[in-house]
């Protein structure tokens, strides 16, 4: 575990999100400093090349013509290919300002030559549709998943092919309850196309399980 560079604290115009992970902070809840950047904490959570990741990571004293500006990133991000990559978190209109565009181009300057690079994320990424509200009904189930290794198996050699998720409801009946069947979803051994598809009860889900 590693502590962040700056202690968040309750103020007028942060407003403080605890947010509960998986990878980071051995699983424990992690502060960041607004609801975007918690949101953004789901698609770290659901991202398969993310490993870790650090929130408020280091703090940095960029140069630039008027002096030095200091400068926290709000993510540390570690790939599981050993990519590393510090991310700023902002409203598309504050992203745009000039004060924003000329720190993060002079932050992004001062990472040539090292292991690291930059990554600016606004809310339309964030929030892009149906992603966004799939991952957010399925993250409790990823955090504490209810599974059952022997009964998903026992599952998906039974059921061939993609059927609509009431159908399969309906096909397991009481032999397996619904939240382990939304813990399967959670967990990427059922699968629909999370990105282009809003999870309901027609949703056609497929198992995928070695």
């Amino acid at each position: 575990m590693r502590n962040p560079a700056r202690k968040l604290k309750k103020s007028r115009v942060k407003n403080i999100v605890r947010f509960p992970t998986i990878k980071a902070n051995g699983g424990k809840t992690i502060l960041v400093e607004s609801l975007l950047e918690s949101h953004y904490c789901i698609h770290l959570e659901f991202d398969p090349n993310v490993a870790t990741y650090f929130p408020q990571p280091r703090t940095f004293q960029i140069p630039g013509e008027d002096g030095e500006s200091t400068y926290t990133p709000d993510f540390e991000v570690h790939s599981v290919g050993g990519d590393r990559c510090y991310v700023e978190v902002k409203p598309l209109k504050r992203s745009l300002s000039e004060h924003y565009c000329q720190l993060f181009d002079r932050f992004e300057s001062a990472l040539v030559n090292t292991n690291y690079t930059f990554l600016l994320v606004d809310e339309l990424e964030v929030y892009q549709q149906p992603l966004f509200s799939n991952y957010e009904k399925l993250y409790r189930y990823r955090k504490r998943p209810s599974l059952d290794m022997r009964n998903l198996h026992r599952c998906a050699a039974s059921i061939l092919g993609p059927v609509p998720l009431s159908w399969l409801i309906a096909k397991l009946d009481n032999r397996v309850s619904l939240r382990e069947i939304y813990s399967w979803i959670a967990l990427g051994y059922l699968s629909f196309d999370i990105a282009a598809i809003s999870l309901d009860m027609t949703t056609e889900v497929t198992f995928h399980v070695d």
